[in-house]
């Protein structure tokens, strides 16, 4: 009775000051302050309401007028949506060193969020269990990742700026700033700093490895990042990482949690686990460190676990009536979270935030595409340019493009990425095409990535070029009106758990239910050789597969399980014979599930025979050989055991070789390869990344010359597997340039230009907190140019220090034969070292060495001696 009546008067209060509307509760009130809104809504939830806004996809309480909502959004390097824009994968924005355009990229992925929030009906997107909810269309997303990318086999490191703890501060900071914005009574979004901590693979071993670290590692190269991002970008979601530190799971971790996160960097915003984290808690396959779910789940919530990805948080009721934890406890998370949906406005009008104006036109706007194109571009690196092959001339001149990647407009996205609209993809090759209209471009692909053998997809093929034909019923036996009709020319990847996305390869069609559906899909094509056709089928529904008018394939029930798939998983044949015609029909019906699922390609497999290959580029002037791996190979969930070109590739690329033509490689990947032993095979090496959607015309920009590159390495690019470390072990001794002790193929922060620049002796002013170097760079070359000038630390007093740590770098113009004066700031953090007294960072006195150049090679570096 007594919050009632405390209720009462405060909303008598309110609107005896406002003198507007009348709210129901306090908490809906905007004019009232955070604090107020924040513990009234508190004393009016239940436990059971409590623990279900602590779950990734939080419940909709009907009663409170509170929708659903998912905290688990992804915007690595654009938001995961349809016919948005697709900014370059984070590992080649950090090979562009431009801290500026960071921000503005993730300003622009930050407006086209906002944009998707402000177009969506959430109330109607609601569910009212925990872990439901909706896949992005949410105000929270989980990056940066800042993780130290210390291996080149990880196959994550490509969400990361690289292997640099500086730069990873830098871009990660700027990342933060871009997308929680500047208004001064709303945050534009939340950010979420991840995998907090010491984090970096192997991907199969994540929950049960058990890390080990000595603390000058944590605190020098492990942590910095996760600290500038705290302290100066304020970020206000930190994620916990799957594997345990010192014995603990992350997400249970006082000393990670609390001890450092909360009381040495004063850490005030949200933690929420990776997706199944607390479940590993309890699992015996995994880290198995509790007796079950409701251990986990209170020891997370008392380490600072304030938001769970996953189902363990369900079992906070019973740790409650355990006595485990208190409902008093709880409430000290739920504050934190709470906050975060009133600072983000999600009680308040859509009219009163700085954002409400912006619609779906936002998405891949002209300014955010010139913008994505402007990026890759910056991204691109020369690391070989023997004779000065490139730039290429654009007429009168025959090109021989080849290889796996050149006329593949899905590698280049990367992963965690959405999809550009069909005016912004373009391959390599189609873009190559594009800028020379004046040369005479032929293709073969000659291999796949990493297989002995050519694939070719035949659902493009299907229907005279139409592709596979679906038609959509609201029934699950085909009965009534047809309620949507699809055409299918890439292979099928449908499924439910995002339904707001549109885009062919994830989502099902506008107008069908997502579950108690059936589908008919049908096609045909002419053979074209005679040998096995392959297929691939599965999905969470029954369905049957013929191939003129015969089964082949079947599942006749649904499987069970949240996300479960049915048989067919592995891919199987049919005989084809070239010249005759196949009839292909599916006919599926989807019960009603958590997640409708289904998958479909069929595609052909023949052996790499290369002697036709040479053959036709044989009459070429020069072969553009795109090579490399995509996130297939290197991804979440799944590292390499080596960084050498695959096998097929290394065997493609002695060919073109032994032609005697002038071989460009043109090079994309997400992590650095080892070319030594193909090194002397390649006369031009362009490493292009997952350059996002502008890929093709940077690639494109670049052989031509109507672009200068000036990207840099964010990696070293050692010359094979041969100079790893074992990946299991995270000392960081012998590892990336700050340690390593051998030669690397192409080394941290190296790029080539077309011009050339020179260094003048730099000037130092100001100690320690304020210095500042300032280095004249001019442009010796007859071509306009960027240079990428870096400072390097090097303790002269410390025999256990790095052998040298980036500290400042600029990305500036220089056109030719002109000469510009750059000024580097070092403060204090340039300086600090591991303090085993204070446990923590601290600047260490001493002879220091300031190296400054266009790369951490000693060779292209000059020195000046400081002390502090």
């Amino acid at each position: 009775m007594r919050k009632l009546i405390t209720g009462a008067f405060v909303i008598a209060a309110a609107m005896m000051f406002t003198g507007c509307k009348h709210y129901e509760y306090p908490y809906q009130n905007p004019r009232l302050s955070v604090d107020k809104r924040v513990e009234n809504l508190l004393s009016i939830l239940t436990p059971e309401e409590k623990i279900g806004l602590m779950m990734n996809g939080s419940i909709s309480i009907d009663r409170l007028d509170i929708p659903a909502y998912n905290w688990w959004n992804e915007a690595c390097h654009g938001i995961c949506y349809d016919d948005v824009t697709v900014f370059p994968q984070v590992i080649a924005l950090g090979a562009t060193f431009d801290a500026d355009q960071q921000y503005e990229i993730y300003t622009a992925v930050s407006d086209e969020a906002r944009a998707v929030w402000n177009t969506t009906d959430h109330h109607q997107l609601g569910v009212t269990e925990p872990s439901g909810g909706i896949w992005h269309n949410g105000l929270s997303f989980w990056c940066p990742n800042v993780n130290i990318f210390r291996d080149p086999r990880w196959g994550r490191g490509q969400e990361t700026p690289g292997e640099d703890p500086y730069l990873n501060a830098v871009m990660g900071t700027q990342t933060v700033k871009a997308m929680q914005g500047t208004d001064k009574k709303y945050l534009k979004l939340h950010a979420c700093a991840k995998h907090y901590a010491v984090h970096s693979g192997p991907e199969p071993l994540r929950h049960q490895f058990d890390v080990s670290v000595s603390m000058r590692d944590l605190w020098e190269t492990y942590l910095p990042a996760f600290k500038k991002i705290v302290k100066e970008g304020k970020v206000e979601e930190v994620m916990c990482a799957y594997h345990r530190y010192e014995g603990v799971p992350c997400c249970g971790s006082e000393r990670l949690l609390q001890n450092i996160l909360r009381e040495k960097w004063g850490y005030e915003g949200m933690v929420v686990s990776d997706c199944g984290a607390i479940n590993d808690f309890y699992n015996t396959r995994n880290h198995g460190t509790h007796p079950d779910a409701a251990h986990a789940s209170a020891d997370a919530v008392l380490a600072g676990t304030d938001v769970e990805c996953g189902t363990a948080y369900k079992s906070l009721k019973e740790a409650i009536e355990k006595g485990l934890i208190t409902e008093a406890q709880i409430d000290v998370n739920l504050r934190r979270i709470l906050r975060a949906r009133f600072e983000l406005g999600m009680f308040d009008p859509a009219e009163n935030l700085p954002w409400a104006n912006l619609g779906l036109e936002t998405l891949s706007s002209a300014e955010h595409t010139a913008l994505a194109n402007k990026a890759s571009h910056e991204a691109i690196v020369l690391l070989k340019n023997q004779d000065n092959v490139l730039p290429l001339k654009k007429s009168g001149i025959k090109i021989a493009v080849v290889g796996p990647n050149a006329d593949d407009a899905r590698v280049i996205l990367g992963n965690y990425n959405g999809y550009p609209t069909a005016a912004n993809k373009q391959t390599i090759l189609e873009a190559i095409k594009a800028a020379a209209p004046g040369a005479e471009v032929i293709y073969e692909k000659g291999c796949d990535l990493d297989v002995p053998y050519i694939t070719t997809h035949y659902l493009a093929r299907l229907n005279d070029g139409k592709g596979l034909q679906a038609q959509y019923w609201n029934s699950t036996d085909f009965s009534g009106e047809v309620v949507a009709t699809a055409s299918y020319t890439q292979p099928m990847t449908l499924n439910t758990t995002s339904p707001a996305l549109a885009h062919e390869d994830c989502a099902w069609e506008e107008g069908m239910n997502l579950s108690n559906f059936s589908a008919k899909y049908s096609g045909s094509f002419v053979a074209d050789y005679t040998g096995d056709m392959v297929y691939s089928v599965r999905g969470s529904g029954k369905y049957t597969f013929c191939v003129n008018g015969k089964t082949v394939a079947e599942q006749l029930e649904a499987p069970r399980g949240r996300f479960g798939f049915g048989r067919g998983m592995a891919p199987t044949t049919f005989p084809v014979k070239a010249g005759e015609t196949y009839e292909i029909t599916i006919e599926l019906s989807q019960p009603e599930a958590r997640t409708s699922n289904f998958n479909f390609d069929i595609y052909s497999r023949r052996d790499v025979d290369l002697a036709p290959v040479v053959e036709k580029v044989s009459t070429a002037d020069v072969i553009v050989m795109v090579s490399g791996i995509s996130s297939d190979i290197e991804g979440e969930g799944h590292d390499r055991s080596y960084i050498e070109l695959p096998e097929v590739q290394q065997q493609l690329l002695a060919a073109m070789d032994a032609t005697g033509k002038p071989v460009v490689l043109v090079n994309v990947s997400g992590s650095a390869m080892g070319f030594g032993n193909v090194e002397s095979q390649y006369d031009a090496l362009i490493q292009a990344w997952y350059g996002g959607q502008a890929t093709g015309a940077a690639v494109a920009d670049v052989l031509f010359g109507d672009y200068n590159p000036a990207g840099r390495l964010p990696v070293t690019f050692y010359a094979s597997t041969e100079q790893l470390p074992d990946f299991q072990d995270y000392s960081m001794q012998n590892r990336t340039y700050r340690y390593f002790q051998g030669e690397p193929l192409y080394a941290f922060g190296y790029g080539l230009s077309y011009t050339t620049f020179a260094y003048g002796d730099a000037k130092v002013a100001g100690k320690a907190a304020n210095m500042t170097l300032t280095v004249p760079v001019t442009n010796t070359g007859s071509v306009d140019g960027e240079e990428v000038v870096q400072v390097y630390v090097k303790s002269l007093d410390d025999p256990g220090a790095p052998i040298k740590s980036l500290k400042g770098f600029k990305r500036v113009p220089v056109a030719a034969g002109q000469t510009v004066n750059v000024t580097v700031e070092l403060s204090n953090e340039a300086f600090e070292f591991y303090n085993e007294a204070a446990d923590e960072l601290a600047l260490r006195p001493g002879r220091y060495q300031l190296l400054y150049g266009g790369s951490s090679l000693d060779a292209d570096l000059k020195t000046v001696d400081v002390a502090i």
